[in-house]
């Protein structure tokens, strides 16, 4: 790009270079506006979604309002078409008006311009206007590739049995691009869509990719929250706005995508110091979500300080990486149930009372525990569904989950874990029969659960305005494999009451939270003598 050099500048080159200056920008100029798709200009910040898509089957673009993350998506998409034979890629937006004044209008301006009035053949239809946009919402290239224009309005049934992406694998420097869902959406539409795309997956085995780009205006969504949950900031970079604090910019979620920030102020072609004034006396989440598209959390969520600077790689978590240096004492979380799996969770405590969630049952690998797809509360997800398990199993849970370590404290739910019920040899309870497999466990605190939650909420505390240190930090970390109970953690809400699907990853931290458990070096458990009067 070709800035407007200053006046001292202008007169430093001298007329004669001054004006073949000019007209070499005039020129550049003048080539983009016809052909935009062959000289366009590139972003810098362009290039960091590129990487992503190369071995990501997901990718999100968070960006702050007029960041030209609509423009990337939009000459992705037509390149992956117009290079790739055969190519289908669906393009998605919240309604038919939008898809034909914003979504169409910029796909249309990046075709090439000898496409643009290809017209109609057995083989290829081009037909555009300003007023109606593609003709029956769609368009197919002369290489037999089709561009489908899809609204979220519509049945989500229509899109059933379809497939998107390539065939073969895409030609150099294009991705296998299968879906763009432009501005906000349902959680079900990406549910439903990742089946449509996993048909045409590459010689390494990636589905189509799904690209979704919005301006997190409405927080965190349910989309947002299945991408930012448990996930790991890769890059940051310092907010103008907000005194230099770090903000994202690359974050991996638990899903094998990314999520990448494009920063309004990334993109010359907008008004920088206009977008300043409009975010004067804004507030700290308006700036955010304005400027550098990041997502704050709805107003009712119980645990505030939950974000990915609260989640480590579980490799370099301190007691995991050198246990010898970082002792600590263990506890075993146990929330029961009858019918569903009991959910596990263990801790351990550092000598500075850091409590490192390092593990949970069921993890991942089982699938989900809540399903955040439908309604407000969700619902059990594949992980949280009857697996047949009696007492023997999860005994064998409970060895797997504590293998070579000692001081293990195991903690279960008061009410589950002690009630009683018939057996063919008389009354037992949990507690009684998982003695019976030696695993000796010992009723949790019975306290209320908002003494609880409080607990949580006071090992989460430290002051997010200062950088974290050795004397500001959180006292509960997450490991990332423990993805469901981040899950739980932060999609709980108190108004789902005892039926909420989150509560369970919720009550067994809360177990630990309320328990004060802290690490004692062995002099100090030794006895000191006995006395009285």
């Amino acid at each position: 790009m070709l800035e407007v050099p200053s006046k001292k500048e202008q007169i430093a080159m001298g007329a004669e270079k001054l004006l073949q200056y000019w007209e070499r920008r005039e020129g550049a100029i003048e080539r983009e506006r016809e052909d935009p798709y062959r000289f366009g200009t590139e972003l810098p910040h362009w290039k960091l979604a590129d990487d992503q898509l190369a071995d990501h089957s997901e990718l999100l673009i968070c960006g702050g309002n007029r960041s030209a993350k609509t423009n990337f998506c939009a000459k992705r998409v037509v390149e992956c078409l117009v290079k790739n034979a055969g190519a289908t890629i669906w393009c998605f937006t919240t309604s038919s008006q939008n898809s034909i004044a914003h979504q169409q209008a910029i796909i249309y301006h990046y075709l090439p311009k000898e496409f643009k009035k290809l017209g109609r053949s057995r083989t290829y239809y081009v037909s555009y206007s300003n007023k109606n946009g593609f003709t029956s919402g769609s368009f197919i290239l002369p290489n037999k590739s089709q561009c489908v224009f899809r609204n979220f309005q519509q049945d989500i049934k229509t899109v059933e049995g379809g497939e998107c992406g390539l065939i073969d694998d895409p030609v150099a420097g294009t991705h296998s691009i299968g879906c763009w869902l432009d501005e906000e959406y349902n959680l079900s539409w990406l549910s439903t869509l990742r089946y449509r795309c996993l048909t045409r997956a590459d010689s390494k085995g990636i589905p189509a990719r799904i690209i979704s780009s919005f301006t997190t205006v409405s927080g965190w969504t349910n989309v947002v929250s299945q991408y930012l949950t448990g996930a790991r900031t890769l890059e940051t970079k310092k907010a103008e706005l907000l005194n230099n604090e770090e903000v994202p910019v690359l974050q991996h979620s638990i899903r094998n995508a990314r999520i990448v920030y494009f920063h309004t102020k990334e993109n010359p072609y907008n008004s920088w110091e206009a977008t300043k004034n409009q975010l004067k006396g804004a507030n700290r989440d308006e700036i955010l979500t304005r400027a550098y598209g990041v997502p704050t959390k709805p107003a009712n969520t119980v645990f505030r300080n939950l974000d990915d600077k609260v989640i480590m790689k579980h490799s370099e978590i301190p007691i995991i990486k050198n246990p010898k240096d970082n002792p600590c004492t263990y506890v075993l979380s146990i929330d029961p149930a009858g019918a569903k799996p009991w959910f596990m969770i263990l801790v351990g405590i550092s000598a500075n009372g850091t409590h490192y969630v390092i593990d949970e049952y069921p993890d991942p690998s089982y699938g989900a525990w809540a399903d955040m797809e439908k309604g407000t509360q969700g619902r059990p997800g594949e992980a949280c569904q009857p697996n047949g398990y009696g007492i023997a199993d999860y005994a064998e849970v409970i060895r797997e989950m504590t293998k070579g370590l000692e001081n293990v404290d195991m903690i279960i739910d008061p009410r589950l874990g002690s009630a009683s019920y018939q057996k063919s040899e008389g009354t037992s309870n949990i507690i009684s029969d998982l003695a019976d497999e030696e695993i000796y466990v010992n009723p949790a605190e019975g306290l209320d659960i908002e003494t609880g939650l409080q607990a949580i909420n006071s090992l989460l505390a430290y002051d997010t305005s200062k950088p974290i240190g050795f004397d500001n930090h959180s006292k509960l970390i997450f490991s990332d494999k423990c993805g469901n109970t981040i899950h739980c953690c932060s999609n709980y809400q108190v108004e789902h009451g005892p039926k909420g699907v989150c509560k369970d990853g919720v009550d067994s931290l809360r177990y630990v939270a309320i328990g004060n458990y802290k690490y004692y070096e062995d002099h100090e458990l030794v006895s000191t003598g006995a006395g009285g009067y």
